[in-house]
């Protein structure tokens, strides 16, 4: 007996491909969306892929000056200009002047910027913003920049 031949793509196999068309459209536009968000939303200019913390607590100066040990583990936001760089090392990084500013003081602290941000231009006088942490000898490390 003869067999008849096959009259086209069945409903399932329709279905199968719709499927896996929306399926490959969804993985692409979730790929899109991760991609644009880093160069997009993670614009500092320190790197890091974060966006900036602006919502830091402000770092008390007067408090940091009389025990910097008290602030240890802490992170803050300073903002204020660059008045030197002390030392640069390649393994540890830039140890700058920098005279930070709060609403009732202007001191002079000393900021370890690690070699991370090696590619950040720090011109003596620039104005800037970080975000700094309080490390365990009390000195302040650079976790984030913005102009």
């Amino acid at each position: 007996m003869a067999r008849r031949a096959s009259s086209g793509i069945n409903t399932g196999q329709i279905i199968g491909i719709i499927v896996a068309i929306l399926g490959f459209l969804i993985i692409a536009a979730l790929l899109v969306k991760v991609i644009a968000g880093d160069l997009i939303g993670g614009g500092n200019s320190g790197g890091g892929g974060k966006t900036f913390q602006g919502n830091a607590t402000m770092l008390n100066l007067g408090t940091f000056r009389d025990n910097a040990n008290s602030l240890r583990g802490n992170v803050y936001r300073i903002e204020g200009k660059v008045e030197e760089t002390l030392r640069w090392t390649p393994d540890r990084g830039r140890l700058i002047s920098f005279e930070a500013k709060d609403e009732s003081n202007a001191i002079p602290v000393p900021v370890r910027v690690p070699e991370t941000f090696s590619t950040v231009n720090i011109e003596r006088g620039a104005e800037m913003k970080m975000i700094v942490r309080v490390d365990r000898e009390g000195t302040l490390v650079v976790e984030q920049f913005d102009r």
